[in-house]
């Protein structure tokens, strides 16, 4: 027995040798392995300063940055762009560090008031001192559109508003007001309407320009929308051309990422039949269960499966419904903001 055990004795040498080897092999390989995997996981922090937090979310979002925001007001610098960042450009940082944003808030928050039925004069002055907080600030009109008086309005005077009352925002939005036109001998060149050059409501909102074309009793047609550089375009004019037949009305327009309580919808059909077909937009005036409707597109002639399409300004909750002379009904949308 003692025999048979001194000869295994070197044998068990070798495999403790071996085992020892291939144990150290794979302690190697592993730490190799994780090393490399933590030289994976560093990411190279970019220079955001002076950039708007919008436009480089992404960005950090992809280089798994955990981004935590502060806030700074300096009025004289632009909304949301980002004043300080906490690790510093070039800087290599694992991925789920923790980056300290300082943004900045430029902007007073406010609530829009309600300038509807108020003489030009008095709305200007409405809007030139908003409480924000405890201090008045200024609201910029983003512009003014001109349309005929219809029944009893009074002239310059402001019959519908763009953002409507009551929606919370910042000093930096833009009011855009729909005005009867003022009496003749106070027309000026900037309110004049009576030229329809392919300029003249670029820029606009497209459902001004469509009560100014109802107003005329001036048939249109809304093209598709196209995709805006800059947010603030969303639901303005893009191209405006009269023709023989009618207006052609070009619109920009954004898919919003969320249904705010107050913006723009694009609305697009294909009629069934050829008929004369109407739309008009239903809601509830805010305050009061008061509901109002309004004509959008009136006796259009539509050949079946053309396309009709609605560019509108919600704010809160609607009902849009395009009826056929002698189809009826052919469609209806339901609205609703959320946030």
């Amino acid at each position: 027995m003692k025999e048979k055990f001194l000869k295994i004795l070197p044998y068990s040498g070798y495999v403790l040798f071996v085992g020892l080897g291939l144990l150290v092999f794979f302690v190697a390989a592993f730490m190799v392995v994780v090393v490399r995997t933590k030289e994976e996981q560093k990411v190279m922090m970019p220079y955001v300063i002076g950039k708007n937090y919008i436009e480089v979310h992404n960005e950090l979002q992809r280089l798994q940055l955990k981004v935590r925001l502060e806030t700074q007001r300096i009025p004289e610098k632009t909304d949301g762009i980002i004043l300080a960042q906490s690790i510093d450009p070039g800087k290599e940082v694992e991925a789920g560090s923790k980056l300290y944003l300082t943004v900045n808030i430029g902007f007073d928050r406010v609530t829009i008031p309600d300038v509807k039925g108020q003489d030009l004069k008095r709305a200007k002055a409405i809007l030139e001192k908003v409480l924000s907080g405890e201090v008045y600030v200024p609201l910029q009109i983003g512009g003014i559109t001109y349309v005929p008086a219809v029944g009893d309005e009074p002239a310059d005077t402001i019959v519908d508003q763009i953002p409507g009352p009551g929606k919370e925002t910042h000093s930096g939005e833009k009011i855009y007001l729909l005005v009867t036109e003022p009496n003749t001998e106070k027309k000026s060149n900037q309110s004049s309407n009576d030229s329809l050059d392919s300029t003249k409501f670029v820029g606009t909102p497209v459902p001004f320009v469509v009560d100014y074309l109802l107003r005329k009793k001036i048939p249109y047609r809304l093209k598709e929308a196209t995709k805006p550089e800059f947010r603030d375009l969303h639901g303005l004019v893009s191209s405006f051309e009269l023709k023989p037949t009618g207006a052609e009305v070009g619109a920009f327009f954004l898919n919003p990422s969320e249904t705010f309580v107050q913006d723009y919808e694009f609305l697009e059909y294909e009629v069934d039949d050829d008929d004369l077909y109407s739309a008009k937009i239903s809601y509830t005036k805010p305050g009061d269960d008061t509901e109002v409707e309004k004509e959008i597109f009136i006796s259009q002639k539509l050949k079946e499966d053309e396309p009709v399409r609605f560019l509108i300004h919600r704010a809160g909750n609607v009902k849009v419904t395009l009826t056929g002379k002698e189809t009826g009904v052919a469609k209806v949308w339901k609205l609703k903001g959320t946030y």
